[in-house]
């Protein structure tokens, strides 16, 4: 059950509701959950800057609970799997305007459907 955050500058016209159902399905792949597992929160239009320039950037922070998302090869997977799809439909060819942060949280710590995540595991 990821949680992810997108923030970038890119135009909201380039970040459409086609690029959000994209990116929800590749980010159900990443982990192999079903896509009603995924949230999503997508910022476009941004005020951003990174190394000193307002060319287009992308940050994206990848929440969780279950440290299966959060392994070294989970992490790398996520990594190149967002870099490619991101480089390809925001049009970033600079790799390092695009930078993922990760995020491992108790499942106390996360509530959903009325209750929190730690006694929906039970």
């Amino acid at each position: 059950m990821p949680l992810c955050e997108l923030n970038t500058n890119v135009p909201r016209a380039k970040v459409d509701e086609s690029f959000v159902k994209e990116l929800s399905q590749l980010v159900a792949s990443i982990v192999d959950v079903p896509e009603k597992g995924v949230t999503l929160q997508v910022n476009p239009d941004q005020l951003m800057m990174r190394a000193g320039t307002l060319d287009p950037v992308v940050t994206v922070a990848i929440t969780g609970f279950s440290t299966k998302y959060f392994t070294d090869a989970m992490r790398e997977k996520w990594v190149t799997s967002l870099t490619t799809f991101l480089s390809e439909k925001l049009g970033i060819t600079d790799h390092g305007r695009i930078i993922m942060s990760f995020h491992l949280i108790e499942a106390t710590h996360v509530g959903f459907f009325g209750k929190l995540a730690s006694s929906q595991l039970k």
